[in-house]
């Protein structure tokens, strides 16, 4: 599979048929995230403490503490550089909090799609084809949807993306090999996990044409990572590793991580199957050929050597959804990589006889069709969902900032109107439930200020106060033993007994 040799031209018709299927995904893309950034309200649950720590970065309090039972009762799961990123612009121009955190992530979107783009142009040759590997990946829902939410993850894939295909085009280059390694960092600097896959594939990319190279990048990349995180742990006494190591090891289920996979595959079953079928091709053309004299191109070398490495670890990141408290985000970098892979595919199915290749076209076809039919219902209704409720949040948050003037107000669902009422947050409760349950935290002192009667309002979601997963049992008992309930729609409002 040589990109030496000549291009097979695409017919009219299935470029035409391309190109209304890239519009359709484009059009669904910014209505999504437009509607998304300018919703006023959260959209997710994550966002509210992300926005939270860019607000305290903003006051110059304290991101990482180093002991887990001192108030309040937050975690910063992961590093810096994103809340940091936000803080910064909000803090220059004057924006909203949450609508900056969402632009950011939506820039870092577009980012990431580009470059998905450009591998697949530059591994096929064909403009159009790059187009409709940068289209897969932003039409798949979970990217849809998670493009514009103030969320680390789409920083994090970005700059991955970006220091792999400065190493895919400039491994010769030694300024450019620092300048990969620079956004390697800042990667894992804004997420964790994204330690793994592109470092990875960048390693085994250097060493298979200069091994001492790729070892010294190797360690350099490997040291700087390790004396940054030093310096953060030695200024936060231990909070920073406290933080974003041990109070991040959930639970794990492989019931969850069954599902969450068979959830993908109904969404994306052709782009999955030719995913692994071209790996097993690129994988078994290597191994047959690998004594060959003749040379082989850098874009069939990267794929052997670099894109296939990097699919390994995203597998092996998204195999991790399976912890507790995860979501789709973490099938992001596997979605890349198979949007990288769909282009390579559709490459190959030109040079196939005409028979086969009618065939694979009329899969991608359905596949096509398919991504358009699920995401368009699914995305819409999301959205569209959270603007019709937009009244009842209105008043919530309305009764929400009023308490707060009086004195801290606790949440779950509704975090978010915490954060927009001006107040931090106070008590993380899907954190702390799971720090509780590891037996990490120790209730007493948080019981004791609900005995007190210390909180104005307390916002559960749902039509239960015996939410396990976040209000431990000694807390709830507390709150229904001290506390008088008011059921609003789907949330309880808690006040103190008189």
């Amino acid at each position: 599979m040589s990109n030496n040799l000549p291009s097979t031209p695409i017919s009219p018709g299935i470029r035409a048929f391309l190109n209304i299927y890239i519009i359709i995904i484009i059009s669904l893309f910014t209505w999504t995230a437009v509607n998304i950034v300018r919703f006023p309200f959260g959209m997710d649950y994550g966002e509210a403490p992300l926005m939270d720590q860019a607000r305290r970065i903003i006051n110059a309090e304290v991101l990482y503490k180093s002991d887990l039972n001192v108030p309040p009762y937050v975690i910063s799961n992961y590093p810096p550089l994103y809340p940091s990123l936000v803080a910064c612009i909000s803090l220059v121009f004057k924006t909203p909090i949450f609508q900056t955190g969402r632009f950011v992530s939506l820039i870092f979107t577009l980012i990431s799609g580009g470059i998905i783009g450009l591998f697949g142009y530059s591994l096929t040759k064909y403009k159009i084809v790059g187009a409709l590997a940068a289209a897969i990946f932003l039409g798949n829902p979970y990217v849809t949807i998670w493009s514009s939410l103030a969320r680390v993850d789409m920083m994090a894939l970005a700059t991955s993306l970006l220091g792999l295909y400065i190493l895919y085009k400039r491994r010769d280059s030694i300024p450019w090999i620092v300048t990969a390694g620079v956004c390697f960092l800042i990667s894992a600097f804004t997420r964790q996990t994204y330690l793994l896959s592109a470092p990875l594939a960048a390693f085994l990319w250097l060493f298979q044409h200069n091994k001492r190279r790729a070892l010294l990048f190797a360690l350099i990349l490997g040291a700087s990572t390790l004396l940054i995180s030093g310096m953060i742990n030695a200024l936060t006494d231990g909070g920073f590793y406290l933080n974003i190591v041990v109070a991040n090891i959930n639970q794990y289920e492989i019931s969850r991580t069954i599902m969450m996979f068979r959830q993908l595959l109904i969404l994306w079953p052709v782009i999955l199957l030719a995913s692994v079928l071209v790996l097993v091709f690129v994988i078994w053309g290597r191994l047959t050929t690998r004594h060959n004299t003749v040379s082989v191109s850098v874009e069939d070398e990267f794929q052997m050597h670099g894109l296939s490495y990097y699919s390994l670890g995203a597998l092996i990141t998204a195999i991790t959804i399976g912890k507790v408290g995860s979501d789709v985000n973490y099938f992001l970098e596997l979605l890349a990589a198979c949007s990288i892979w769909i282009a390579l595919a559709a490459k190959i199915s030109l040079g196939m006889p005409t028979g086969k290749r009618l065939a694979v076209i009329s899969l991608f076809f359905f596949q096509l069709v398919w991504i358009i039919v699920s995401a368009m219902p699914l995305t819409r209704s999301l959205v569209s969902s959270q603007y019709e409720k937009l009244p009842y949040y209105e008043s919530l948050y309305q009764r929400i900032n009023q308490s707060a003037q009086n004195g801290i107000v606790l949440s779950d669902d509704y975090l978010d109107m915490v954060v927009l009422s001006g107040q931090s947050i106070y008590y993380q409760p899907f954190e702390y439930g799971q720090l509780y349950h590891a037996g990490m935290w120790n209730t007493e002192d948080f019981t004791n200020q609900i005995n007190q009667q210390e909180f104005p309002l307390i916002a559960i979601g749902g039509n239960t106060i015996k939410k396990d997963c976040c209000w431990p049992q000694p807390v709830s008992e507390a709150l229904e033993d001290l506390y008088q309930s008011e059921t609003w729609r789907d949330v309880i409002l808690l006040t103190p007994r008189k």
